[in-house]
């Protein structure tokens, strides 16, 4: 008998034969987590909005004895599931009738296991960020000109932090730039040599030298780079699906940059 993959911790469900892992349920979005306050005089109460909570996950498991010595193999098979589920901190969970997405999950309760005739029965209970995130790593790299607005569909369907790395390509440097991103402003102060790069990091909410990235996009982050010293503007920087964008010089001689957008989608699904 099979049912769907489960893959936890970059471990597989299959690795445990006698597994099962049957109905998929989710919540639609995240948990409410805003606030209300009376107000004397007021009917009602007044909203204090936030955004969402964690997602509630919940997957139907059997394990079949695998053995003609009921029940002790199929003991044997839900302590090797114990063994598979007890990580003790957020990991990454891939259910397969959504192989292309991972939620960043805890296991949130102990399951208790139901034995009945030839199955365990029970249900592992996750609880996971709001939104789910594509396995891939996209990348956008755009040669733009100072001054000029350009425009890119980033394909996405929630807002996402990207990574942004900035380089001048042509002269000998800029005295920094301003970078602008849909209705975020960014300024990058001190002067940056061409062939140099700036990492703006979304998620982060740090700019860094050289190629750090963040570990929740490209598995790479080294603090020892930041470099937040003349750093002004807003954080943090969101990718919506459309998007417009400006890099523009702040003095010196480089008036052209390479402009690199690193990101994971985000999906409510």
């Amino acid at each position: 008998m099979s049912g769907y993959e489960i893959t936890w911790n970059g471990v597989s469900s299959t690795t445990i034969p006698e597994l099962v892992c049957g109905k998929v349920t989710r919540k639609l979005v995240g948990a409410h987590r805003g606030s209300f306050v009376d107000i004397p005089g007021r009917a009602g109460s007044h909203y204090f909005p936030e955004e969402r909570g964690r997602r509630s996950i919940s997957i139907e498991c059997f394990v079949l004895d695998p053995t003609s010595t009921f029940p002790t193999g199929r003991r044997d098979a839900v302590t090797a599931v114990a063994d598979w589920v007890d990580v003790n901190r957020e990991c990454r969970l891939i259910m397969g009738d959504q192989p292309d997405v991972f939620y960043n999950a805890v296991l949130s309760t102990a399951p208790d296991v139901d034995e009945w005739r030839e199955t365990g029965i029970f249900d592992l209970e996750f609880e996971a960020e709001p939104y789910s995130y594509d396995l891939n790593v996209t990348t956008y790299l755009n040669s733009m000109v100072s001054g000029v607005e350009e425009s890119y569909d980033f394909g996405l369907t929630t807002a996402t932090f990207p990574i942004i790395e900035v380089t001048p390509t042509n002269n000998t440097s800029a005295f920094g730039f301003s970078i602008a991103v849909g209705d975020t402003t960014l300024v990058y102060a001190p002067t940056i040599a061409t062939g140099d790069t700036v990492n703006i990091n979304g998620l982060g909410m740090a700019v860094l030298a050289g190629t750090s990235n963040d570990v929740n996009v490209t598995g790479a982050y080294d603090p020892i780079d930041m470099l937040m010293s003349g750093v002004t503007g807003e954080f943090p920087v969101l990718l919506p699906d459309v998007n417009n964008f400006t890099i523009t010089a702040l003095g010196g001689t480089a008036t052209e940059f390479d402009v690199n957008f690193i990101y994971r989608k985000r999906y409510r699904k």
